[in-house]
């Protein structure tokens, strides 16, 4: 009997573990800085728009010159909440392979992806890509009209990190800096 007893009680303090972890990601907001990625690095902003729809700025720390791209804009989209915890991601990014003021028509490509994001934890997120698409025709539309390129999605994972509001290794509290003339 006394058996039983721990059992029954090992596994309700399993199953309210459990639902309180599943409970505090539900209730996390996607607002704030974020750093991460996976094997190419990023330093992401979400900020908010209305309701459950969030802003987001992605930049990446990469030398895209490196790769024929000598201009290209960060990666901006959206956060949508879909259900408990998770969010649709739509971003875009567009990239010049010319060095010419303007660039031809012909020289652009816009970038789009597409994913789920989850918390890990309120200081963790995971975003996993199910959509990657290459236009090269600016007419066209993306997550719309076709991409002239699909790459294959299904491995990209990424994973970030908040950045924290506080800083216990600062040591004193910050000092608001001094702007403009000193007055006499």
């Amino acid at each position: 009997m006394k058996t039983k007893t721990n059992a029954v009680l090992i596994m309700c303090c399993v199953f309210l573990s459990v639902s309180c972890l599943a409970q505090s990601s539900a209730s996390c907001s996607p607002v704030g800085t974020w750093y991460g990625g996976s094997d190419v690095k990023y330093l992401m902003t979400i900020t908010p728009i209305t309701g459950e729809r969030f802003s987001t700025r992605a930049e990446v720390v990469l030398p895209l010159v490196l790769l024929g791209y000598p201009a290209w804009t960060s990666w901006s989209g959206e956060f949508n909440k879909s259900n408990r915890g998770r969010y649709v991601v739509q971003e875009i990014s567009m990239y010049t392979s010319s060095t010419e003021v303007p660039p031809p028509a012909n020289s652009y490509e816009v970038d789009a992806v597409r994913g789920s994001m989850q918390f890990i934890d309120c200081d963790n997120i995971k975003m996993t890509y199910d959509f990657y698409g290459l236009y090269f025709d600016l007419n066209k539309v993306p997550f719309v009209d076709p991409p002239d390129v699909s790459v294959d999605a299904g491995g990209i994972v990424e994973t970030y990190r908040r950045m924290p509001s506080i800083c216990p290794v600062c040591g004193s509290p910050a000092k608001a800096p001094l702007f403009g003339r000193k007055k006499h």
